[in-house]
């Protein structure tokens, strides 16, 4: 879980991509050796291939070095790395293919082996008592709500950056988050 999503990590990773885009190859390394698990997490979110996601975050930072003089400021560096690893994996014509098959299923499987009940619990503060009954309605989400709140409050993103990263308006991701919320505390209060 990210500690520090909106403090010294964030202004740390600016520093890195000021430092990348002056062509300093050890704000490349350094950027790549913070944000690598996070990324490689998402990415196997995606596309359930460790060679293909190791590569294509390999890519993102090759093609941020390559061109490191064209690169503009950034809020967040982490949205920008997330976003450009999800766009590379989805170019992929096989990724194409996948992500058609799986916006029908919309990755349920996937996301849920990687929530963490354990942490559910934590970002609701519940009793010990009440695990099995949201385990059953985190099932009930929607594939959208999981993933938004898996971006939320595993990966500690902001709404904004997790527009960025889904293509969804802001008042969207709000609502999916809202709801999320509202239906796991109506069912834990039943």
């Amino acid at each position: 879980m990210v500690t520090d999503p909106g403090g010294n990590n964030q202004e740390r990773a600016r520093v890195l991509w000021n430092n990348l885009r002056k062509g300093d190859q050890q704000a490349l390394g350094e950027l790549f050796k913070t944000h690598f698990d996070p990324l490689y997490s998402y990415g196997f979110r995606i596309i359930p291939n460790s060679d293909r996601v190791r590569d294509a975050i390999q890519e993102v930072f090759f093609q941020l070095w390559k061109y490191r003089a064209n690169l503009g400021d950034v809020n967040s560096v982490r949205s920008y790395l997330f976003i450009s690893l999800r766009r590379e994996l989805l170019n992929n014509k096989a990724a194409n293919l996948r992500r058609e098959k799986v916006d029908k299923e919309y990755i349920s499987t996937e996301f849920d082996a990687l929530i963490n009940y354990e942490k559910w619990m934590e970002i609701l503060e519940l009793e010990q008592a009440q695990k099995q009954q949201i385990q059953k309605v985190i099932k009930d989400l929607s594939p959208r709500q999981r993933e938004v709140i898996y971006l939320k409050y595993y990966e500690g993103l902001t709404n904004e950056e997790i527009c960025r990263i889904t293509g969804l308006r802001a008042q969207s991701v709000y609502n999916l988050v809202f709801n999320a919320i509202k239906s796991l505390r109506s069912h834990l209060n039943q």
